[in-house]
């Protein structure tokens, strides 16, 4: 087998291969001898048809599954002699397959950029200190008190602190965002963070019986993609207001709740968990600028393949959530963001490796612990599943990317406000 091997544009590689016509033919005529054997033509007894008739008949059918494996076999052998690092499958040109010759093709891939050393110097975190506002604790017990509320139907108009059981009609959707026409006895939360504000400011005054017409416009960065931008009209009936009716803050409720002995006890617990979650933010917020900046030192190339591939799955995705998808514009929107990511996977590979770092079977163990743990059950059953379902993997390189990013972090500066552009 004869190989050559030029370079393209970028990471772009051309493999010309080309195979004699003794190594063509005889395989050739093994897939024949091989169909002769299986298939009973009439007649003629099964395996004694004459090889000139099964040419005949099955030719075009050899030649098509000779070139698919001679293509297969070749390339692989082609890309282990080359120690070539492909990131795509090979696009197959030029092929050239006469009869009774050899066998030549080109294939075009993409290959994996070559990542000598990875940058790291001068990394910066901005850094600022975790402070929790009594105000906050004050929102988080509120929402406890909230969670432990009972609710009673009330005879007068709607404040901003009811809630509502209503009927639903859509009367206007131009962008066909939901696919039924009513909703029944839904219920809308007045003093909730998340009801749309058309309902927060026109359904409070309104009583059982009421109806209003309300248009909902939503944020072009509502929550739900599929009403992002979206406006809908609906007729609203009201069929209940229902009051809340918020327990007592003390220690009979703290008790209740079950994280501790006081209402004192409870308090101090929600600052420390407020703090902890704070603190978990601005870590994800380290390891977001690490990120970041490391891939703004190292500006490898990315293999077009990988970032169209990453692009596409994304907007499968968004597909099946939203019908609606502007693909030109979600391609474009992501495509930057596919860079980064592939770009960032690829240096945290090879920082790995150049710094030994590693992921132990301990490690998962404790992952897989975890798992079985939160689901009751026990840790062989647990790593089964996992297993079988594939999750082991994703888990060690989840471990992986932390301890990079455990390590890159304890490289970095830390400074007061903007981190260094």
């Amino acid at each position: 087998m004869k190989v050559e091997l030029k370079e393209g544009q970028g990471l772009v590689r051309e493999l010309s291969i080309e195979l004699p016509a003794e190594t063509v033919n005889d395989r050739m005529e093994k897939a024949f001898a091989d169909i002769r054997r299986k298939v009973t033509l009439k007649g003629f007894r099964k395996g004694k048809a004459p090889m000139k008739v099964i040419k005949s008949n099955y030719g075009a059918q050899v030649r098509a599954d000779v070139a698919e494996e001679l293509i297969k076999t070749s390339y692989t052998q082609a890309v282990q002699e080359r120690t070539l690092k492909v990131a795509s499958p090979p696009t197959v040109t030029d092929l050239d397959f006469p009869e009774g010759g050899g066998f030549k093709y080109t294939a075009q891939v993409e290959i994996l950029p070559e990542i000598p050393t990875v940058d790291y110097k001068g990394l910066e975190l901005a850094s600022e200190e975790v402070e929790v506002a009594d105000s906050e604790v004050d929102d988080y017990a509120e929402y406890l008190r909230k969670q432990l509320a009972e609710y009673r139907t009330v005879e007068r108009a709607a404040t901003a602190d009811d809630t509502l059981v209503v009927d639903l009609e859509k009367t206007l959707d131009p962008s066909l965002v939901l696919k039924e026409d009513k909703f029944t006895d839904a219920e809308v939360d007045l003093s909730s963070a998340t009801t749309v504000k058309e309902f927060k400011e026109q359904l409070p005054g309104m009583k059982a019986g009421d109806e209003k017409e309300i248009e909902v416009k939503y944020d072009d960065d509502y929550s739900d993609a599929a009403f992002a931008g979206a406006r809908i009209k609906y007729r609203c009936r009201v069929k209940a207001v229902k009051e809340r009716l918020l327990p007592e803050w003390n220690d009979a409720l703290a008790r209740r709740i079950g994280k501790a002995e006081t209402a004192l006890e409870l308090r101090l617990k929600l600052r420390d968990e407020i703090r902890r979650q704070k603190e978990d933010a601005r870590n994800r917020g380290f390891k977001n600028q690490i990120i970041e900046q490391v891939c703004r030192l190292n500006t490898i190339p990315v293999p077009e393949s990988m970032v169209n591939h990453y692009v596409e799955h994304i907007l499968e995705d968004l597909k099946k959530s939203n019908e609606s998808v502007d693909e030109t514009a979600m391609r474009s929107s992501y495509r930057q963001l596919g860079t980064n990511t592939i770009r960032w996977n690829m240096l945290m590979h090879r920082l790995a490796e150049l710094e030994g770092i590693e992921v132990s079977r301990e490690d998962t163990e404790i992952l897989i612990k975890k798992f079985a743990d939160n689901y009751q059950t026990t840790f062989e059953q647990a790593r089964e599943a996992l297993t079988r379902s594939g999750k082991v993997a994703d888990i060690r390189e989840s471990q992986l990317e932390e301890k990079v990013l455990d390590f890159l972090v304890g490289k970095a500066k830390m400074v007061k406000g903007n981190k260094k552009e």
